[in-house]
């Protein structure tokens, strides 16, 4: 019975986590302050839609920020031997990929920087194919020549693809303002006691002759 019960939660808990990452109405505030985030991040290159979509199915927009299979981290999922090797120009160590990783996680400024600029590499790779870019973007060069690869990063592509379609039609339609922290009602300062000014008595000033004088 205790065995019952507990895979019962396990599949309920299971339930409510792919929910919550395939239902963009779902998302909580904080995933969708990352979704606005990656794709005002990426708009003024033509890649806001893309890094949205990336954002939310790599890290269920924020969510989830590190995966030890691949290794990858942060809300795009960079792959950690590739941001050591392009960005930093280093070698790959355990010791570094912590390093990275953790860079990658709490920092979404560097995590957006690194994922556009696998984007922009690969679009000029790819001379602005928007298909072969997100799928080398999942998979590099791999999928070209391995037809295992090549289905894995079709799937990836067309998840990508229905995510920005989602995506496109949340952005267009009006969305309530964000709760705002209510401000401190400003406390009276206590009156301060009035305290009688003596003056102090007047003193007359010596008539003193400055040196320059003659």
């Amino acid at each position: 019975m205790r065995k019952t019960l507990t895979f019962c939660l396990f599949s309920l808990f299971a339930q409510a986590h792919t929910d919550s990452c395939k239902d963009i109405k779902l998302f909580n505030q904080d995933q969708l302050d990352v979704i606005e985030y990656a794709y005002n991040y990426g708009n003024k290159y033509g890649l806001g839609y893309t890094m949205a979509a990336i954002a939310w199915q790599e890290s269920c927009a924020g969510r989830y920020r590190i995966n030890f299979a691949d290794p990858s981290a942060g809300i795009y999922h960079a792959y950690l031997p590739n941001v050591i090797k392009r960005h930093y120009k280093k070698q790959d160590t355990p010791f570094r990929r912590n390093v990275v990783a953790e860079e990658l996680i709490s920092n979404r400024t560097f995590a957006s920087k690194i994922a556009l600029e696998e984007l922009l590499y690969w679009r000029k790779i790819r001379k602005n194919d928007w298909k072969a870019i997100i799928k080398s973007y999942n998979k590099g060069f791999s999928w070209e020549n391995n037809p295992n690869k090549d289905k894995q990063a079709e799937a990836y592509y067309q998840g990508i693809a229905h995510k920005v379609k989602v995506l496109q039609g949340f952005f267009a339609k009006p969305r309530p303002p964000k709760p705002s922290t209510p401000k401190p009602t400003p406390q009276p300062k206590p009156a301060t006691p009035h305290k009688p000014t003596h003056k102090p008595p007047h003193k007359s000033t010596p008539n003193i002759r400055l040196l320059n004088e003659h």
